[in-house]
């Protein structure tokens, strides 16, 4: 997800998350000015993933019924990121099964960002540490919310 500047938000930023029906990832803010490409997504994303969220969210062995799901981002399919996932273990949803444009199958694209985007919207926000502090807050209570739901 991307939050923007506009005239009345500070400088935007980059964060990584994902939701499960165990519960959610740590939220994975991006470095300002990275550009994400392979080895930065494994190293700063992935990796952290595996070692910290899939241990607490799929604990004793759970993780073989694990099924991670990505958008197709050039970092995200690239040969590089494919070839650490086979590597990793973990059964993921393959570019070529990927279906584009479905709110069925991505609910980070389709409505916990949209949800959260509408949540910041409302609040006065003058700083970027501001944003990213409101965020995680938000991003808590509408997780919890939107896990209901589903």
């Amino acid at each position: 997800m991307i939050i923007q500047q506009d005239s009345s938000r500070p400088k935007g930023f980059m964060v990584w998350a994902g939701i499960s029906s165990h519960g959610k990832t740590y939220l994975r803010f991006v470095e300002a000015g990275v550009k994400i490409n392979a080895d930065y997504y494994i190293k700063k994303i992935l990796k952290p993933f595996l070692s910290r969220d899939v241990p607490r969210l799929f604990p004793n062995n759970q993780k073989k019924h694990m099924i991670f799901h990505q958008d197709s981002a050039p970092s995200h399919v690239s040969k590089k990121t494919i070839a650490f996932l086979n590597a990793s273990g973990i059964n993921y949803v393959k570019p070529e099964e990927w279906m584009p444009k479905s709110p069925d199958a991505a609910p980070m694209d389709y409505s916990v960002w949209g949800y959260l985007k509408q949540q910041l919207n409302k609040q006065k926000i003058e700083t970027l540490s501001q944003l990213k502090k409101k965020f995680q807050t938000s991003g808590k209570n509408s997780i919890r919310f939107i896990l209901t739901k589903f």
